[in-house]
Order: structure tokens, then C-alpha cells, then sequence
């Protein structure tokens, strides 16, 4: 059986995709099996041009469209007719809508507008030209330790954000995170995101989600908090790291039994990672929530105001920084002012960064 989402073909009795996790859908085998596209298309053609199909989720297809009044390409999320009487799945749709227009960051893709056009709902957003994490890595079978740190350093980037503004995002995988031509990261598909107090909308004993990239509270139903998305950050760390996904298996109750029995750091520490590195993958992976890091802001901290990857000389921080950490190979870190021109040690380690993450689509 064909993965619908990322086209991976899996044993037939599997449950999950073996490469990303999704649930399986007999009903389409391939992307481009879709039902709906001429009906779509027609349903759209006077605002939009819709191109081709990019993708299939659990909260409905997703398009690369034309806008026709602006001439731009965007991504088109549409809810097949057939779920418009499931009011409650309708509502989380345009919920998903307006938890991401309200997220307003760099990192994050932006929303457009939401609409119902030939009795179709539907939201559009930036559209990114580029490729997916899991489609990077499954392409170069792991990552460089700089570069898997760099992406990660963008994604904790938009999670604090999302954070910052109460909102968990609850399905944070590879396939949900874009390196686009220019080298930017961008974190996308807010279907799961919910506000920290929020109790409605959820659906008792059932699993919302990527199992693969979940915590172990999520798995098994408990209330979640931001430390939910930091562990299946750790988990996304890892993977570009090694190419693995660590908790992958054939059903629920074998990737919750996974969790329980795996000691992370017997995992991690026989890796040939720097000792840094190892020590913020087990701070992130702890099973024990009470034991995790416990904001993006202190993984953003680890990330960028500490060297992680021993490769000499390095300066990290941001280019509009007041200061200037740079640490050699013994750890020490010397602080100095940062000029704001362009060609500040800041701003040139953040061109090669992402002339780097560039260079990871190359052949795609």
C-alpha cells in the first residue's frame, strides 16, 4: 500500500506509513489519485488556478493554485464536500485557520484567507518552493550535525513563538517542516495546534497525529503543554541526525510500548554526536515530562547561545544581537559588540547557514 502523503509504499497489513508515520488510506493510492481534482479546479477556476496536487492530510487536500488577482502561486487546503456535515470537523478546519493567521513569524507559514467557494472550504497560504525535511533526509540518509542544528534552531524559533502566544502545535514532524530554495526553514500544517487552556474539540480515545513524532502523554490521552512539542523537536533532532525515526512501529500500542522501554540515553550516547548535542537530545527526550526541558526558549538558548557543534571558531546569535557570543573548542565564550552593518560575524554566519541549507536541495 502507497502512502497517500508521502507516496511511500508499506506492507499492505501496516497501519502507519514506515516513512512518515501518517495513517494509511486504502482509498487513495498514490497523490495522484484524486477524486476531487477536476471537481475542484472547476469549483475554483474563477479565483484560482489550481496546478497540481501537493499533499493529503487529515484535514483535507492541499493544492499549489494560482491566485489569478495577484498573479502568485499559494497553497490551497480544501475540505472534501463530503465532510461538510461533520460540524465539528468543520470548526477544527477553520480553527486551524485562524490559530496560524494569527501566528505572525518569519518561521512560520502565513495564511492568506479563508473562504467557501462551489461549496468548498477552504483557507490559502504562502506556498513554499521547496522540499520537506523528510524528503531532504531520506534523499542524504542523515544530516551534518551543523546543518540538522540549524534547522532545528529555526523550528524552536517559530515553536517559541507559537508558545509565546499560548498555542501548542501537537503534530510537529519532518513532514511539517519546509527548507525552501532560499535556504529559509519554514514550520506549517497548524491542523492540531490548540490554545494551552482549550478542552473542547478533542475527541476522547482517539489518536490525533503523527504516532511516530508524539510524546508519551500524548499517546496515551494525557492533557499536554508546551513540553509535548519539545519532545517531538527532540525526536525531529534526532532524525535529521541519524535518518531514524526512533519510535517507529506497526501500531499504537507497540510505539507506546517503545516509549516505556527505551532508556534514552542508551540511545543517544553510543552516537557519534558531540557531547552537547547528546545532552540536549536526552534534556528534550526525557519520558517524564517533569524531567524534559521545559520551554522552547531555553532549547532556542542551548541552540544558539551555546557552541553544539565542535567545528572551531563559530559565532551564533541573531543579526540584530547587542552582543556577540563566540565560543572555541574548550567552551569558553567571549562577548563583544555587534556592529549592525551586513558584515557582522552574525550576519555572515547566518549567510553561509542558509547557503548551506541551500546546497541540501540540490538534485531534488
Amino acid at each position: 500500500m502507497n502512502c497517500s502523503l508521502c507516496g511511500r509504499e508499506n506492507r499492505e497489513s501496516a497501519k502507519f506509513c514506515d516513512s512518515c508515520g501518517a495513517t494509511l488510506d486504502p482509498t487513495i493510492a498514490r497523490l495522484s489519485d484524486d477524486p476531487l481534482f477536476a471537481v475542484v479546479r472547476a469549483a475554483f477556476a474563477e479565483r484560482y488556478y489550481i496546478d497540481s496536487l501537493l499533499g493529503r492530510g487529515g484535514m483535507g487536500y492541499v493544492y499549489k493554485a494560482r491566485e489569478r488577482s495577484l498573479d502568485r502561486y499559494v497553497a490551497l487546503k480544501v475540505v472534501p464536500q463530503e465532510r461538510n456535515h461533520d460540524v465539528e470537523f468543520i470548526e477544527r478546519f477553520r480553527r486551524e485557520a485562524k490559530i496560524a493567521a494569527g501566528l505572525r513569524h518569519p518561521r512560520i507559514v502565513s495564511v492568506h484567507e479563508v473562504g467557501n467557494l462551489g461549496g468548498f472550504h477552504y483557507f490559502s497560504m504562502d506556498y513554499i518552493d521547496g522540499a520537506t525535511l523528510r524528503e531532504v533526509v531520506e534523499r542524504r540518509t542523515s544530516l551534518p550535525p551543523e546543518d540538522a542544528v540549524s534547522i532545528a534552531t529555526e523550528i524552536c524559533r517559530a515553536v517559541a513563538h507559537a508558545h509565546a502566544k499560548g498555542i501548542i502545535h501537537r503534530d510537529l514532524k519532518p513532514e511539517n517542516v519546509m527548507i525552501d530554495s532560499e535556504g529559509d526553514v519554514f514550520v506549517m500544517d497548524f491542523g492540531l495546534a490548540r490554545a494551552m487552556q482549550e478542552r473542547t474539540l478533542t475527541q476522547s480515545g482517539v489518536i490525533l497525529g503523527s504516532p511516530f513524532y508524539m510524546s508519551p502523554e500524548q499517546l496515551i490521552g494525557d492533557p499536554l503543554d508546551e513540553r509535548t512539542d519539545i519532545y517531538s523537536m527532540g525526536l525531529i533532532l534526532y532524525y535529521a541526525l541519524t535518518g531514524e525515526d526512533l519510535f517507529a512501529a506497526d501500531s499504537i500500542t507497540a510505539i507506546v510500548a517503545r516509549h516505556m522501554t527505551t532508556r534514552i540515553s542508551d540511545i543517544v550516547h553510543p552516537r557519534p554526536l558531540p557531547p552537547n548535542l547528546k545532552e540536549l537530545l536526552i534534556a528534550m527526550l526525557e519520558e517524564d515530562r517533569d524531567q524534559r526541558a521545559r520551554t522552547a526558549k531555553e532549547i532556542l538558548e542551548r541552540l544558539t547561545l551555546r557552541k553544539i557543534v565542535a567545528l572551531g571558531m563559530a559565532a551564533t546569535g541573531d543579526s540584530d544581537a547587542k552582543t556577540l557570543r563566540i565560543e572555541d573548542r574548550e567552551g569558553t565564550t567571549v562577548e563583544q559588540p555587534a556592529a549592525p552593518s551586513q558584515d557582522t560575524p552574525v550576519a555572515a554566519a547566518a549567510a553561509r547557514r542558509k547557503a548551506r541549507l541551500r546546497s541540501l536541495l540540490d538534485e531534488m
